[in-house]
């Protein structure tokens, strides 16, 4: 596995993959729960905002937005006086460090929400300087927002609780001992975009001395997501915890926007396309109670959540449908029914699938995710209402044809082969693929 990914490295370095196999955590969505800034000179903290950017020739563009306890804006200094929205750049292969300046003679505290146009590795590092010499200094990665959150925990734990949403919401934190009984639970209330952090013995004095459990986060409304962060502290020794959001289910918007964004990159790749993070088309998310995916003329995609439930587990076959409506966008803009085949309204879907099998390759998914998303969509499609009947992919008709469509794949697939640098297939074949028999494509 070490060759391999060694392997991966040395052809993005001599140019054989156009796009950069993004590292674990690296997302166009980066969420840090908790900031300190500021306090009495006996015990100053101090935020620091890492970002490392994995792409070797595309630059990040960033908009970092702060929030208070109370959600309103919260104006922190970065080196470029108090301002609650800091704009910036990554420089391709570069790192951007954001530390504060520790204005406040008052501790301040807050979340931040980072926006980029590419995946970005993101880090936050905290720091206590008791009077102008650092004691401690504690870091943790960016997150995403979850269903639920799980923690270790003993008595004295730290919790940072945010709301990502602009509308008040209600949490439940419940303490949970070392044989899985429930010892308490709390209610906590926190305005839109606002936080909350404490110990979890403030919040819960009953907890014996000698608790050592978890914490379990779960909102009131279970479709509301959880954002947390916790720090063990113990017998006044403080140190970082693994995550707590859940693997799967994933936040459907933060996935949705981190495939497009990164199928946007690729962009060039496609002769003719007009697609780029340049030209970005509108991207909705809607929340429809239907499995629905389109592009139309006025550059609009359209990604139902619920059609992201139903491949969620997969970001390749989430990549294949954005791809293919993308690849409608190109067909709209270019003013043909069609970008690389023939100008013929027959090969609207099979153009539409050869770009979005480019963009995939170009983007680091994996084009037979394709095969996982027809099938899944033809297995929703037996029960009446779930799948749309306009539905605009994957045919001319307005009967859902899965089987045909599996069938002109692997097609689309080896003509994908002739857009991307010579050698570029077999490369991706025996590295992501080792294993395939060598009739196989890719």
């Amino acid at each position: 596995m070490i060759r391999n990914w060694l392997f991966i490295d040395a052809l993005v370095t001599a140019g054989c993959f156009a796009q950069t196999f993004y590292p674990t955590g690296a997302h166009v969505n980066l969420y840090f729960p908790h900031l300190a800034d500021g306090g009495p000179a006996f015990q100053r903290w101090q935020t620091s905002l890492e970002f490392i950017n994995p792409s070797a020739t595309l630059t990040a563009h960033v908009r970092l937005s702060l929030y208070g306890d109370d959600g309103i804006p919260l104006n922190l200094n970065f080196g470029s006086g108090p301002l609650s929205t800091h704009d910036f750049t990554v420089p391709p292969n570069g790192r951007t460090t954001l530390r504060s300046t520790m204005d406040s003679s008052l501790l301040v505290t807050g979340q931040a929400m980072a926006r980029s146009d590419i995946p970005l590795q993101g880090t936050v590092l905290f720091r206590s300087i008791s009077n102008d010499t650092p004691s401690v200094e504690l870091s943790a990665p960016a997150t995403l927002p979850s269903s639920r959150y799980l923690s270790l925990a003993t008595r004295d734990l730290g919790v940072a609780l945010a709301n990502i949403s602009g509308a008040i919401k209600n949490f439940q934190v419940a303490a949970v001992d070392g044989a899985g009984n429930t010892v308490s639970t709390i209610a906590i209330n926190i305005p839109g975009f606002g936080h909350k952090s404490f110990n979890l013995v403030q919040m819960m004095p009953s907890l014996p001395e000698d608790f050592s459990g978890s914490v379990v986060i779960t909102p009131q409304v279970p479709s509301d997501p959880v954002l947390a962060w916790t720090l063990n502290v113990e017998r006044g020794l403080i140190s970082t915890l693994p995550s707590g959001p859940l693997e799967w289910p994933v936040s459907h918007t933060d996935r949705i926007q981190l495939v497009f964004n990164r199928l946007l990159a690729a962009g060039p790749s496609v002769p003719g396309s007009n697609l780029s993070l340049d030209t970005k088309p509108n991207l909705v998310t809607s929340p429809d109670l239907e499995v629905r995916a389109f592009a139309d003329s006025n550059q609009t995609v359209q990604i139902n959540l619920a059609l992201s439930e139903l491949i969620s587990d997969s970001p390749s076959e989430l990549a294949y449908v954005v791809a293919h409506e993308l690849a409608h966008i190109a067909q709209y803009r270019s003013g043909r029914n069609t970008v690389l085949l023939a100008n013929d309204i027959a090969n609207k879907e099979p153009d539409a699938d050869l770009i979005a099998m480019i963009l995939m390759l170009n983007a680091g998914f994996d084009p037979y995710g394709a095969a996982g998303a027809i099938g899944k969509l033809s297995m929703a499609n037996g029960t009446s209402g779930v799948v749309s009947p306009y539905f605009d992919f994957p045919s001319d008709t307005t009967t859902f044809t899965g089987a045909a469509h599996l069938n002109s794949l692997l097609g689309s697939l080896t003509q994908a082969c002739g857009y991307v640098p010579s050698g570029y297939c077999a490369s991706y074949k025996s590295t992501i693929h080792p294993q395939f028999p060598g009739a196989a494509t890719l």
